[in-house]
Order: structure tokens, then sequence, then C-alpha cells
């Protein structure tokens, strides 16, 4: 027990100053009910000056900040920024959708989000085949984690996705979606399908869970865990605290916004935008809905400290302990010193499709 506990205030401590840095604002894909193009979005005019994102991550790192998370619509179409960042963060965590591969030389967690492997199932969860780009810009990398976001549509892909992530030795872990404003909003109002954001979905079918769907992934991810061991990063713990029937977070009846979710912009934790300027986002996905939200950031980072739950019995603590020691597996990886910073001239990211509008 000591030694879990000790590694438990070491990952805690990894996450001690926070920061969330929002590298671009345009993507190349149309994930259905995308959490970042939302009704409201408004483009942020980007600093396209790299020296000027070098003297502000450098003012960051003399912040103390921590842990970075490089976020936006697709950070990978930005990867100087990426480049400059990595000398000052001691870790850091990039979300993307995998079809282009950030330069190996940056040494932070890379989440690969993947929505689906059968074609059908990618095209029309994304907007167009991504899976297998995926796979193969990351298969055998060692900054590479598979982040499956589960759907009530994309459940039967997931033994196959387990068995492809094992044999291209690449760690697996879950998303759970969760629906945006704006797409609650189109769901409620009957709004017809679009050419982007919200192709397919509709009241009737749609990507919102259930209690029958919430009750299939909990019976599910423990028999793939036994499966796949050496490939699932994932606990038992978690997952069957994330589909439990209702809100997960303490909502706020007023505002609607979850009180006690620690991925709020709250104390020390901070949001910037591509101007450099903070932004005043509720969270890290500030579009979703806190009484729906079973996201994986603001649910694992709602970890961090046990709850009376946690600490009921020896059990509950020794179930909290191994949470925190899988988030630190999801989250982070054993940096090596940072190399320099430089200017990357990537014309192919350059020409890459413009940002869609929401």
């Amino acid at each position: 027990m000591s030694v879990a506990y000790d590694e438990a205030k070491r990952v805690v401590r990894a996450f001690r100053k926070p920061a969330f840095y929002e590298v671009a604002t345009r993507c190349n894909l149309f994930c259905e009910g995308c959490y970042y193009f939302s009704d409201n979005f408004t483009p942020t005019k980007e600093v396209q000056d790299l020296a000027a994102w070098e003297r502000f991550f450098a003012a960051e790192g003399e912040r103390g900040v921590t842990m970075a998370y490089f976020v936006g619509a697709e950070p990978a179409l930005e990867q100087d920024r990426l480049h400059a960042a990595s000398q000052y963060f001691p870790h850091g965590n990039i979300g993307t959708n995998g079809t282009v591969r950030i330069d190996p030389a940056i040494p932070y967690r890379i989440g690969v989000s993947v929505w689906g492997v059968d074609a059908e199932v990618d095209v029309s969860l994304r907007g167009g085949r991504t899976f297998g780009k995926a796979i193969r810009n990351y298969a055998g990398d060692p900054r590479a984690i598979i982040l499956y976001t589960l759907t009530r549509s994309n459940l039967g892909d997931t033994r196959k996705l387990a068995e492809i992530c094992r044999d291209n030795d690449l760690p697996l872990t879950f998303n759970m979606y969760s629906p945006t404003q704006t797409y609650l909003r189109k769901l409620q109002e009957g709004e017809g399908n679009d050419r982007s954001f919200f192709r397919i979905s509709n009241a009737e079918s749609n990507l919102c869970w259930d209690d029958e769907s919430l009750g299939e992934v909990r019976s599910m991810i423990p028999r793939l865990m036994e499966e796949y061991p050496e490939t699932i990063v994932y606990s038992e713990a978690y997952n069957d605290w994330a589909t439990r029937s209702g809100p997960l977070y303490d909502i706020d009846p007023e505002t609607g916004v979850a009180r006690d979710c620690h991925s709020r912009m709250v104390g020390q934790m901070r949001y910037f935008r591509a101007d450099m300027e903070p932004g005043d986002e509720k969270c890290g996905t500030s579009d979703a809905v806190c009484s729906e939200c079973r996201m994986y950031s603001g649910g694992w980072s709602s970890k961090f400290e046990p709850r009376d739950e946690d600490l009921r019995d020896a059990a509950a603590f020794s179930a909290w302990l191994g949470m925190i020691a899988t988030l630190g597996r999801i989250f982070l990886i054993e940096s090596p010193a940072p190399a320099p910073a430089f200017a990357v001239n990537r014309p192919d990211l350059a020409s890459s499709a413009p940002r869609p509008t929401a």
C-alpha cells in the first residue's frame, strides 16, 4: 500500500499547476457532435509569430506550469508551436485525431482519438476515413495512447480495436462521448442534418447515453481488460463510476455547471486561446453539458483527491490508488530532456484543409 501511495503522490504532483493551450483553430475532420466547433464559435485571431509563442511559453514555464494540455481543433496542424512549448514544461499532453504524425522530437504524451474501426462507422462519425492513418502514424510510438471515444453506435468495434492495438504496440484507453450544448439543442429542436458536425444524428438515433447502453459499457470493459491486460490502460473502479446512471457531478441548479469537476477553470487551472489571451471557458471543453458529461479529461482530473466514497474502507482506498496509477499511465510519459525548439516549415501542414465552420 505504501508503494502505491507514493506513486499516487508522484502522479498528482505532476498536475499541481495545469494549463490548457489552444494552439490551433482549424481541423481537417468533421466529427459528429464536435467538442470544439459550437454554435457560438468565434474564430480567434491566432498569433502567427513563432518567436511570440516561444516568449509566451517561456513565461508560462516561469509561472511554474507543470502540465500543459495542447488542445484546439487539431494541434498536429501547428507543430512549430508544439516545438516552441517543448522546452518549457516538464509534462505535456497533446490531443490529436491521428491523421498527421507529430514530430518524434516533441516529448509529450499523445492521445490519439479514435471513433471507429469499421470504415462505415469511422466515416459516419468523423466525416472521413481516419482509423488506418492513425494506426500507421503511431504504431509503436512510446508517446502515443489510443483514446477510443465510445458512443452508442461504435461499441461493436471495441474488441477489434483492442486486438489491433495489441498487434501494433499501442496502449488503449477510453473516453465516453459527452454531448455539447450545440448538439443537444439540434436534437431537441429537430434540426435537419448538415454536411459538417450534425450529419447523421436525430432525436431517435444519436450518440447520447441511456441506462441500457451505460450498462453495456459497464459490463463490456472489464471483460476486455481481462482479455487484453497488456494493452488496455483503464480501471474497473473508474469504469463503474463513469457508467453510473444520472449526472456524475454536483450540478448547480441555477447555472447547470458542475461544482466539483476538476476540469473547471478555477484555482490553478488556466485556459489560453490561440491569441495567447486567457479564455473565459468554464472548463477544458466549454460547450459540454455538465449534467451529461462523462468525458475522460474531466472525469480523471476529478479523481485527484479522494472523495468520501474512496475512504470508506481499505478496499475503496486501494481502488482509488489504482485509479491514480492508471491516470498517470494515461496522461504521462517519462520525458527525456527537451530538445531545443526550432521553427518548423511544413508546407504539407500549411496546405491542410481549411478550418471548417460550425
